[in-house]
């Protein structure tokens, strides 16, 4: 996470209901409450509970890129490097806890720095999904929640027995006010999109994706893709995305 760049999740979401699409399954509809909660979030700029909402694997990406930057980071690494000083287990988890930590107490003054600057929320809504993945480990397979061209294979049929992630695209409409010179006030819309994440079965219990199973959590449509697959790479090439876009209310 470099700098503001790493922060849009939230940042950008300031200035953040897509194309309806057929009948949403059961997963689907429960991604989309769970990312009302989100949008709750989101309105209250509670980014503490945005960021402990992020999925994992992403948390633990950003909050090392962030520890990574401070001068006593890069002192640890240069020793490490050069082989004066080696973490054991405990060190690590540590040093892990640390950087969590900086993680949230970043989120929160942003949080706290929207709130004095006079932006509003008026609005966060969550739209209706627009495609739902089932993603296993790579070399194995990865089915979009549809049937095929042969009308044959469903991703629910993938093996309970198997480690699988589910992904679930959701549309999202944000409007904001933003104060402007001499007291004047901008009413901004954006439309964009998050992805709800959740582990179902994991076969490795020692080393679980996220921190607990089942339960969704969220990566903001601003990820980079090549992000995105780090953690999943047996993604489609193409993804079923909604449209985005910013605009001016009146």
């Amino acid at each position: 996470m470099a700098g503001m760049k790493h922060l849009s999740l939230f940042a950008v979401a300031f200035l953040m209901m897509g194309s309806m699409c057929q009948a949403a399954s059961e997963a689907a509809e429960s991604a989309r409450a769970a990312a009302q909660q989100y949008g709750a979030a989101v309105r209250n700029c509670d980014l503490v509970w945005a960021v402990d909402s992020m999925y994992p694997p992403l948390r633990r990406t950003y909050a090392d890129s962030l520890a990574s930057r401070t001068r006593e980071a890069e002192s640890a690494r240069a020793h490490r490097v050069q082989g004066i000083a080696r973490e054991n287990v405990i060190e690590a988890r540590a040093r892990m806890h640390a950087n969590d930590k900086a993680l949230r107490a970043q989120y929160a003054r942003m949080g706290e720095q929207m709130k004095n600057s006079g932006l509003k929320v008026e609005s966060y809504s969550v739209g209706t999904a627009t495609a739902e993945y089932v993603v296993t480990p790579p070399m194995a397979a990865v089915s979009q929640v549809r049937k095929d061209t042969a009308g044959r294979v469903r991703a629910e049929k993938i093996g309970t027995t198997q480690e699988r992630s589910r992904i679930v695209v959701l549309p999202t409409t944000l409007v904001v006010n933003v104060p402007g010179a001499n007291g004047s006030r901008t009413r901004m819309e954006r439309r964009s999109y998050i992805f709800a994440v959740r582990d179902e079965v994991i076969i490795d219990k020692s080393m679980p994706r996220g921190t607990e199973l089942n339960k969704w959590y969220f990566i903001d449509g601003n990820t980079d893709v090549n992000t995105l697959r780090s953690f999943f790479p047996n993604l489609p090439l193409y993804l079923d995305l909604p449209g985005t876009g910013d605009r001016i209310l009146r």
